[in-house]
């Protein structure tokens, strides 16, 4: 599969990811899948698939809106943004998170870290915790 090619199956798989199921992840997807965030390092394909099972589980929206990806022969810096709704977080109301997401790949991706403000995804949702890191973030901006 061309690089340009799994770029858009990795695009189709996250455009509305509670409707994908997590078995289909084999076909983008190395079977030694290295995939971090913030908060995880994933090991494996079948560690994702559990993975991806268990984060869904809360979330009643979650689709990606990808911006032009940037490619090369064996790797990609695909920058998106995360419509999603938690029932946990600001009482369940849509929120959006930018992000960007690097992809390492040779036939499949092998690789996949996504980078983003963990304080804007979830701390900030949480009433008081909420208040708190804006008003730090809003000191470290004054300087």
């Amino acid at each position: 599969m061309s690089s340009r090619t799994l770029i858009k199956e990795v695009e189709s798989y996250y455009g509305d990811f509670l409707v994908r199921d997590p078995a289909g992840l084999g076909k983008i997807y190395s079977d030694d899948i290295v995939f971090r965030d913030p908060l995880y390092r994933i090991e494996g394909l079948p560690a994702l698939k559990a993975h991806f099972r268990e984060m869904s589980r809360g979330l009643t929206q979650c689709r990606f809106r990808f911006e032009e990806a940037s490619i090369t022969r064996d790797s990609a810096c695909l920058p998106w943004y995360m419509h999603y709704a938690h029932q946990s977080l600001k009482g369940g109301r849509p929120l959006c998170l930018r992000g960007c997401s690097l992809l390492r790949f040779s036939d499949k991706v092998f690789y996949h870290e996504d980078f983003y403000d963990m304080g804007a995804m979830v701390y900030e949702q949480v009433p008081l915790l909420g208040s708190l890191v804006r008003k730090i973030k809003s000191r470290l901006r004054q300087g």
